[in-house]
């Protein structure tokens, strides 16, 4: 199982954040990593709804689906099928919301598991898990982003974003890397990976 865990100080109440995740079909407003989004399920919110996510990546979708709702504190989604997408065996993600220093500090947790065995394995060190720890990062500065300017994320502000995103070589001594994304988009931003 792989773990990536990020979280954002965002210069906005709590539930100002909470409502904009829980737009549900709209995520496409601040994910770079989706330019177009919506629901699947009559439902708009809660558990069993569902969405469809088309990727940046050509022909590249997913589907999800909320498995837990805490009105105003967390979701888990389950990304339950995708097109071009990794061969996830199982893929939740968790996103928590709570009242911090005047604005919110939003916390996700990506676990997933891939198909495939010992193949999977390798995929998931060589190409998936650098792949979700960039796609995650610009998730959640374009979540920031969003919700401190109203801002929709767009040819103009995707560049910035994406710019946000360096690598730095982990040390031996260390089980986790952390990436920082520049102040100017992104204060108090931190992605941990773990295996």
């Amino acid at each position: 199982m792989t773990t990536v865990t990020r979280e954002v100080w965002i210069n906005a109440p709590v539930e100002e954040v909470w409502a904009l995740l829980a737009d549900f079909g709209n995520i496409y407003l601040f994910n770079p990593n989706v330019p177009k989004s919506y629901l699947t399920s009559s439902q708009q919110q809660g558990v069993g709804t569902t969405r469809h996510c088309d990727l940046n990546v050509a022909g590249a979708s997913i589907e999800e689906r909320i498995v837990d709702w805490q009105e105003g504190k967390s979701m888990t989604i389950d990304i339950y099928e995708g097109k071009k997408s990794p061969p996830f065996k199982t893929a939740l993600a968790t996103i928590r919301v709570a009242s911090e220093k005047g604005g919110t500090k939003v916390t996700g947790t990506l676990e997933y598991k891939m198909k495939f065995g010992p193949v999977g394995s390798l995929m998931d060190v060589a190409m998936v898990k650098p792949q979700f720890g960039k796609a995650w990062s610009l998730l959640f500065a374009g979540l920031k982003h969003y919700a401190e300017t109203g801002e929709e994320i767009n040819g103009e502000t995707r560049p910035q974003l994406s710019r946000c995103c360096h690598k730095r070589p982990l040390s031996s001594h260390h089980t986790s890397r952390q990436t920082q994304l520049p102040k100017s988009l992104t204060d108090d931003v931190k992605l941990v990976m773990l295996r």
